[in-house]
């Protein structure tokens, strides 16, 4: 089963009066990068985050945004009233008795202590609530299976893909390898007709033996029977990875450049145009086949 590396999803479920709300979206990489992007309030969970994201995906770009949103959230820095209330008395009868005239705005009062307050039901600065530390990390749950649903269905469709090329694949080697003896035998007439004539005129007749050993040379160089078997071996080993329980997308990537060197080989051994046509349709073919695979978990 190949899971693509891209994909987008999205999650929110509703808590007391807020909302939590979740984005990811994922590009191609090829190793895992997470970047998580979090509201104040939630920015303590951002290890505990990238901890969940790391056992649901193994390669790729990843950006979260998680946000808290809602009424709660507005409000989750409050003033207490009777706190301003109690130190504007204080110091109003103190100015009175010392008979000194103080001029008192906000600004001298908020930092005081107790006058602002943190709402205990989201937790302080270090530490939430346990109940919203759960929303949220479900929240996240929902919004990476979404991505991953996303991602199973482009990875089964670059899958089909693989297949029907792959195929081809065999197809183009079957061509080459039922060629391969006749490049010998074209060989052998080409070299028997063009030495026949240089030693008709020499006066000397043609060796079999000769003749036998120069394209007995010429075959030797040209074997590429060896380059086949490695091919289809290849092959074989692709099309397991394909149907594999997980995405295997580094072997995959790893046996597209074997395939890509058998080919080179033939090529640079067969010596025969229709070969070389042949291997140029195969290249082109993997070439294809690498920038999917580029793009597999």
């Amino acid at each position: 089963m190949l899971l693509s590396m891209t994909g987008q999803g999205q999650g929110r479920r509703p808590y007391a009066e807020a909302e939590i709300s979740a984005e990811v979206r994922a590009v191609n990489n090829r190793h895992l990068k997470v970047q998580i992007r979090t509201c104040e309030t939630l920015s303590v969970l951002e290890p505990q985050i990238e901890t969940l994201v790391r056992k649901t995906l193994r390669r790729g770009s990843l950006q979260l945004t998680v946000r808290l949103s809602g009424s709660l959230v507005d409000h989750r820095f409050q003033v207490q009233e009777s706190a301003v209330a109690g130190y504007i008395h204080q110091c109003q009868a103190l100015g009175t008795k010392l008979g000194v005239d103080g001029h008192l705005s906000l600004r001298d009062l908020l930092p005081l202590p107790g006058v602002i307050s943190e709402r205990r039901d989201l937790g302080g600065s270090d530490s939430l609530d346990a109940n919203l530390v759960a929303e949220v990390m479900t929240t996240i749950s929902q919004t990476l299976e979404c991505l991953n649903g996303m991602r199973r269905a482009e990875g089964a469709s670059m899958g089909d893909e693989l297949s029907r090329q792959l195929s081809r694949l065999a197809d183009l080697t079957a061509e080459i390898e039922q060629r391969a003896p006749q490049v010998v035998d074209e060989y052998r007439t080409r070299l028997e007709s063009r030495l026949t004539k240089v030693l008709a005129e020499l006066g000397a007749k043609l060796q079999e033996a000769d003749l036998a050993r120069e394209v007995l040379i010429m075959a030797d160089k040209a074997d590429i029977r060896e380059e086949i078997v490695r091919l289809r071996s290849h092959f074989a080993q692709f099309q397991k990875l394909l149907a594999d329980d997980e995405s295997q997308g580094r072997k995959l990537d790893f046996l597209i450049q074997e395939l890509f060197r058998e080919a080179n080989t033939i090529g640079s051994k067969a010596g025969d145009a229709e070969i070389a046509q042949r291997v140029v349709d195969i290249k082109t073919i993997i070439e294809q086949m690498r920038e999917l695979v580029q793009n597999v978990e």
